[in-house]
This record gives structure tokens, C-alpha cells and sequence, in this order.
């Protein structure tokens, strides 16, 4: 989807203003990082969805369009009684102002859809998301649901989107109230890494939760590796987003490509607030050109452009607050629908079909489905 986001009517500027980019060039990128130990995953996920009780999905909270993978939801639907939560990370990183959250919440009532927004190193709010599964595995025992393999969630997502860091969040609160681990050293349970990638099989079941007098169930989790989208659902501004939030290789698309993205977003989201400088300049004298931006951005003469733009991407992708990487959130509910894009990426992708995908994946990444 190629997007042009023109101003709406509480954008207003003379014309000696600075005015952004409206619509941002489509560079020659990869536009699918889909491997092979993802397809293998995809077929352990049908194979497990009848033994869940919940699915989870987590998705980066700066990019809620780009970290939504369709797969997820065309699984979960061949089952019928299957709960589905969306868990939005890095709470931390969001806007401040509430006009975004709520937007997320009109979103979700469009498809009926249930999300937490979540900081997974919170450990006040790791325990909130906790007592969710508590209070869900309660009403299905208080209807008769008495579960010998326990109450079963997992855990799904794009890649690098904190599905491990949250894992080993419930884990450490799981051994604080077991006392047979009182005095014992923790050890994570699932590897986490700021590089996309780092879970690469299907781990085995994960407890996160005893028997209790009020719950004949216990609460286990099941970590998975993350799972990119094929590339007939992709385009430019979703493979950028993903860039971003760390969920593609960072070698994968150029650097310079990445810088501009952001600068482009920033200047957007920026344009009337002007609440804080961005880039240097940001508010006295944007520019859209992204080289002038990396000139700015120098230290020292020595550095070339792209380790100037490698190092500034790092810096928002692990600690860049209050811009999104999904413009589609600047646009009204006339101009942009979410429910008809979620069915639309649907109808893209079609039914799931693993035959003969091992050996197109020898091939072309972006030819693979």
C-alpha cells in the first residue's frame, strides 16, 4: 500500500512554512524477512492452537500496523472457542497524549478485538497481565473446565517485539511466590537479544503459575520464535515500520533508507506540536533532506553517513519516545479504516498452504508466497 498522508483541516501553515513529506518514495527493499525456521513454526502453531486456551500476540506498540501479522489471525479463527489477546509493548516508548491510545481503542471495537498496552519490565504490570490469565483461567473452571494439561497460553509475534523479555517477567514473578524456589538463583528461561531473530524454536511448556486453593489449574506459557509475513502482504512503508522496531535483520535494508523513514515520521508527527527537538533543527529548521539531517548529526568529520544513520536508528529504535512508525495514525476514521484493512491483508493472504515452501525458500524470500 502505497500512502500519501495530506494534511487534515487542523493542519494549517503559510506559505513560507516548512511543509513535510505527504508521501514518501518507494526505495528498492526486500519486502519479506520470512525464513525457514518460521514455516516450521507456522505448522507447530496448527498443531498446538487445540491444546490453547489463549492466544497472545504481542505487537510494538510504535508500530501497531506493521507488527500485526494476519497469520495469527487466520489460525486463531480455525478454532472457535479460542481467546485472542493483543498485548501492545514498550508502553513506555508510546505519546504521552491519549489521542493515540484512543485511536487504538476505536481500532479494536472495530473488529471486537481485546488489547492491553504493556511495558514487559514493569513488574507491577507484568502481575496485572498475570491476573488476566487468573481471572480467565478461573471462568473456565467455574463453568466445569477443569484442565489436566493446565490452563494454555501462547505466545505469539513478530519478531524482537518482547514476547521472550515478557516471558521471563511472568517467570521471575512465578518464582518470588514459590516457595520450592525460595533462595534459588533464577535463570531466564527464554533468550531475549535487541536483534530479530533471537527465539528460534518452539520452546516447551512454561509455568507461570501453581495450584491455588481457588484454581485446580496450573498456568503455563509457551514461548515461540517470531514470525515474519509473507511477502504478498507486505509493502514499503510496512517493511520500514518493521525496520524501525527492530523486527527484520538490521543489514536488511540500507541504513540511509531507514534514516529517512524516521525523518520523514518525525516531521509529520512533529509538524504542528513542535514540542521537542527530534533532530537538531527539528524545530528551527526542519529540513526533509535526510543527508542534511546526518551532516547535523555528526560528531566528528571521520564518520561516513550510513554509521551516522546506523547509530541514530539504534538510538529510537531502543529509546525513541512519542513517534510512531505507522502514519496511517495521523489519518481520520473517513480516510483510513482498520477493520477493512485487517480484511484486506486477509484476502491477501489467502488460505495457508506449506506445500513446496521449503524449497521456494532456497529461492527468492520475496517470492515465497
Amino acid at each position: 500500500m502505497h500512502m500519501n498522508v495530506k494534511p487534515g483541516r487542523r493542519w494549517i501553515f503559510n506559505a513560507t512554512s516548512f511543509v513535510p513529506r505527504y508521501e514518501f518514495p518507494k526505495y528498492n527493499i526486500a519486502l519479506t524477512d520470512f525464513k525457514g525456521h518460521q514455516l516450521k513454526a507456522l505448522r507447530k502453531f496448527e498443531r498446538l492452537v487445540p491444546q490453547m486456551n489463549m492466544i497472545m500476540e504481542l505487537r510494538d506498540i510504535r508500530a501497531p500496523l506493521s507488527t500485526r501479522n494476519v497469520i495469527f489471525d487466520r489460525i486463531a479463527r480455525k478454532e472457535h472457542d479460542m481467546l485472542k489477546l493483543v498485548l501492545y509493548t514498550r508502553k513506555d516508548l508510546m505519546p504521552e497524549d491519549k489521542t493515540y491510545a484512543n485511536k487504538l481503542k476505536q481500532w479494536h471495537e472495530e473488529l471486537g478485538e481485546k488489547f492491553v498496552l504493556l511495558d514487559c519490565r514493569n513488574k507491577t504490570e507484568v502481575k496485572n497481565l498475570l491476573k488476566i490469565l487468573e481471572w480467565q483461567n478461573f471462568e473456565l473452571e467455574k463453568n466445569g473446565g477443569y484442565l489436566p494439561m493446565g490452563y494454555r497460553a501462547l505466545i505469539t509475534g513478530m519478531p524482537n517485539v518482547g514476547k521472550s523479555t515478557l516471558i521471563n517477567s511472568l517467570r521471575a514473578i512465578f518464582h518470588e511466590h514459590n516457595q520450592e524456589h525460595m533462595g534459588s538463583k533464577r535463570k531466564k528461561v527464554a533468550r531475549t537479544g535487541a536483534e530479530a531473530g533471537v527465539t528460534r524454536t518452539t520452546s516447551e511448556v512454561i509455568k507461570v503459575a501453581s495450584k491455588t486453593a481457588e484454581s485446580k489449574n496450573e498456568i503455563y506459557l509457551i514461548d515461540t520464535p517470531g514470525i515474519g509475513v509473507p511477502g504478498r502482504i507486505s509493502d514499503h512503508n510496512r517493511m520500514l515500520g518493521l525496520a524501525l522496531c527492530g523486527s527484520v535483520k538490521t543489514n536488511l535494508i540500507d541504513p540511509i533508507f531507514q534514516a529517512d523513514y524516521l525523518l520523514y515520521l518525525m516531521n509529520l508527527q512533529n509538524f504542528c506540536k513542535r514540542k521537542k527537538e527530534l533532530y537538531p533543527g527539528s524545530n528551527n529548521s526542519p529540513t526533509n533532506d535526510i543527508y542534511e539531517v546526518l551532516r547535523r548529526l555528526q560528531v566528528s568529520k571521520s564518520q561516513n553517513e550510513k554509521s551516522v544513520a546506523i547509530e541514530w536508528i539504534n538510538k529510537w529504535r531502543l529509546q525513541g519516545k512519542g513517534i510512531i512508525f505507522d502514519p496511517e495514525v495521523l489519518l481520520s476514521n473517513d480516510e483510513f479504516s482498520y477493520k477493512k484493512y485487517v480484511n484486506n491483508q486477509l484476502e491477501k493472504l489467502g488460505d495457508l498452504s506449506y506445500e513446496g515452501l521449503s524449497q521456494k525458500l532456497k529461492g527468492n524470500p520475496n517470492q515465497v508466497f
